[in-house]
């Protein structure tokens, strides 16, 4: 890797750590959603890492996104659900590996005639969300066509979208009476709570539980469970280090507009908005040799750092060390500060 450069580094222990308790939590397996990059984590260690774990199937957005993942040969037995509606029968039948959301009852009867088996569909419904899914009114004839052609599907899901604590459990209620309706054994797969909710809910009738941020240890403000763990550090060395105590400019910049009156040493590191290290980052710190230093200016490519005479090039910098306290400086929710780190910034393993 090319000298003092940033990186995320990606603990594997502590992912899987984190699929085991998560498994423990609710006495239900998990299906890890690896969508957007593995929520900017490096997909292709985090499907690696999860395989090598035990884990046979994950879920994504795209079907561009299962498509690349399959390209990385995980194994044979390792299948992909896709979210979104695909259309193109052709291309589900000549993907096997990939499982598909059927999105509306009269997908399902397309995708029936055209042949794809019904072991590779999970059926999303909506129960009010708004965005997609087989609509209530079109359980009953959902389950009279799954009898008539005796169907067995991979799995039926849906969101728990509810703000109310009640209204979620009324909707655990409704999902539990539609999935009997159809016949629970219709279904190798069961699902309904996402991140938020299984720290929330139980559902008793769901095999599985969806949950996306809680793989990769991260929590939203106002939940905190200790036994998560997080699976990135954003790290690197100090490029360098410049006396500027006499200089007028910082790379563009006056060095009087970027507000480090008395500062004589600036270090730089390579990150920048280029790499989705983004600007709104100027004036939030970061840890180098166990101290917090204020972050000064970020460029497209490199941000510099306001330090003393004790830090050094080669030095160890920690970015974003308290992922808490970056969302509330920059504004941005977890999924933002993640997922815009770009391709730029090298994903590795912790060894």
């Amino acid at each position: 890797m090319v000298i003092n450069s940033i990186k995320m580094v990606i603990d594997q222990k502590n992912l899987l750590h984190n699929i085991d308790y998560l498994k423990n939590l609710r006495g239900k397996d998990i299906l890890p959603v690896v969508k957007a990059n593995a929520y900017g984590h490096g997909v292709e260690l985090i499907v690696k890492a999860l395989y090598a774990g035990g884990q046979k199937e994950v879920a994504v957005a795209r079907y561009m996104e299962a498509e690349n993942i399959l390209k990385m040969n995980i194994g044979d037995d390792f299948k992909v659900l896709v979210f979104e509606s695909i259309g193109d029968i052709e291309l589900i039948k000549n993907n096997p590996n990939i499982d598909i959301a059927v999105n509306d009852f009269a997908e399902l009867k397309e995708f029936i005639k055209a042949g794809i088996p019904s072991n590779r569909m999970q059926l999303k419904i909506d129960l009010g969300f708004g965005r997609n899914g087989i609509a209530i009114s079109e359980i009953p004839e959902l389950g009279k066509f799954t009898t008539e052609n005796n169907l067995k599907y991979k799995g039926i899901f849906s969101h728990l979208f509810a703000v109310n604590y009640e209204d979620g459990l009324e909707l655990i209620t409704l999902f539990t009476d539609l999935v009997n309706s159809i016949g629970k054994d219709k279904f190798e797969m069961i699902h309904l709570q996402n991140s938020a909710a299984v720290m929330n809910y139980d559902c008793e009738i769901a095999t599985h539980m969806r949950v996306g941020m809680l793989t990769y240890g991260l929590q939203e403000v106002g939940y905190f469970d200790p036994n998560l763990r997080q699976v990135f550090s954003l790290e690197g060395q100090i490029a360098g280090v410049r006396d500027i105590e006499d200089n007028k400019y910082v790379a563009y910049e006056l060095k009087d507009d970027l507000d480090i009156e008395g500062c004589k040493y600036l270090a730089k590191i390579k990150i920048g908005y280029g790499d989705g290290f983004l600007k709104r980052n100027e004036k939030s710190k970061c840890i180098i040799n166990n101290k917090e230093f204020k972050i000064a200016q970020v460029t497209m490519d490199n941000t510099f750092i306001e330090v003393d005479g004790s830090v050094k090039e080669g030095d160890t910098v920690l970015l974003y060390n308290d992922i808490t306290k970056a969302v509330n400086f920059t504004g941005m929710n977890i999924y933002e500060l993640l997922t815009v780190l770009s391709p730029r910034i090298p994903r590795v393993y912790k060894y």
